[in-house]
């Protein structure tokens, strides 16, 4: 998932589309008993912006699959998240370029990380589960005599 910013400014253009197939190493999705789907589809467009600097103007596409939190159906949501960066060399407070090149793992894990769900539900309105009888409450009348 590499950027190469010499290659573009040889082309003589001063923005290029990109695509990618991403797994990424390290597990991005913190929600108990859901994992991503690999690969992220990672699709966006780069545009230089000085000799060493370029804009990154991304999404990142995948879905998780996993126990919704409330009622423990399995289940699969879409997630499409957009990202939008300014890199440039010598950067200490953002991303980099290095070697007139750019390295979008990072960048798409952060982006992954922080639009990942916190709860992951089979669907918004979830009821659950009923602390009482056990009953998924999103298919079934809940079965306490006290209610």
């Amino acid at each position: 998932m590499i950027l190469d910013l010499k290659k573009l400014k040889r082309s003589g253009k001063d923005s290029s589309g990109f695509f990618f197939e991403y797994s990424p190493e390290t597990e991005l999705c913190d929600v108990p008993n859901a994992k991503i789907v690999l690969p992220i589809k990672i699709s966006g467009t780069v545009t230089l912006t000085g000799e060493h600097s370029a804009y990154i103007d991304g999404e990142a596409v995948f879905s998780i699959a996993g126990e919704c939190t409330r009622c423990l159906k399995d289940t699969e949501n879409f997630y499409a998240i957009s990202f939008q960066e300014q890199v440039e060399e010598n950067n200490p407070d953002g991303y980099q370029v290095k070697n007139d090149t750019v390295d979008l793992r990072t960048i798409v894990d952060d982006a992954v990380m922080i639009n990942s769900p916190v709860s992951f539900l089979c669907d918004e309105n979830c009821k659950g589960i009923c602390t009482g009888c056990g009953v998924n409450l999103n298919d079934e009348e809940c079965k306490c005599k006290n209610k």
